[in-house]
């Protein structure tokens, strides 16, 4: 899938505005949806701590005895 960046303003903690974006998803809100973007260093962020929650939670590996 390829990713289509566009200048806006970062929801996250930056707050940075006009510069470059990611879509990332709708957000709901009592009824009301937004358009949620994110810059590209509040993306890695977001990775990162995404991929912390992963790690932490995947299931053991069961190896054959």
């Amino acid at each position: 899938m390829r990713r289509l960046w566009i200048r806006g303003d970062c929801w996250f903690g930056c707050e940075r505005t006009e510069v470059p974006v990611l879509w990332l998803g709708p957000l709901q809100w009592d009824g009301q949806h937004a358009p949620v973007y994110a810059c590209s260093p509040c993306l890695a962020r977001i990775q990162a701590q995404a991929t912390r929650y992963f790690y932490q939670r995947r299931p053991a590996v069961v190896r054959p005895t």
